[in-house]
């Protein structure tokens, strides 16, 4: 199977430092919305995530984490399977993310989410990764 990239992106009114204390923990994704923090898991750099609907859980491997880059980057360590929720044969072998926060020069951050996954996950995974970024601008932002 084919699979896609981009890069999902938000400018925030606010420092990287204070931005990165509330998205650099990798086994917190309360700021992710439509997740449940009581169904996320850490066990050493593996994350397992579930949520309602689900028939399965989302098991990601931390391969990068820098707090001063302010950024961090998983993958899948095995395939995970999707066919309960889209149909048979969809297999997702690449789900690959990288998060991070850099300091502008007006003082401003700019926020990038770097997603590459299967063709057949891509446009539904790219709205979430764009939408918790644009929740996140709204919450640091108020």
């Amino acid at each position: 199977m084919a699979t896609m990239k981009n890069r999902a992106e938000a400018t925030i009114n606010r420092s990287a430092d204070d931005i990165w204390a509330r998205i650099g923990n990798f086994a917190d994704i309360s700021w992710i919305p439509g997740s449940e923090p009581q169904n996320c898991r850490m066990d050493g750099n593996i994350r397992t995530v579930t949520k309602k609907g689900w028939k399965f859980s989302l098991v990601q491997r931390l391969i990068e984490h820098d707090d001063a880059r302010h950024t961090y980057s998983y993958d899948l360590p095995h395939d995970v399977s999707f066919e309960t929720l889209i149909g048979p044969g969809k297999i997702a072998r690449v789900i690959n993310g990288t998060l991070a926060v850099t300091p502008t020069s007006d003082g401003r951050s700019a926020v990038t989410w770097d997603l590459e996954a299967e063709d057949f996950l891509f446009r539904g995974a790219f709205a979430e990764y764009q939408l918790a970024l644009d929740t996140l601008k709204a919450e640091m932002e108020r």
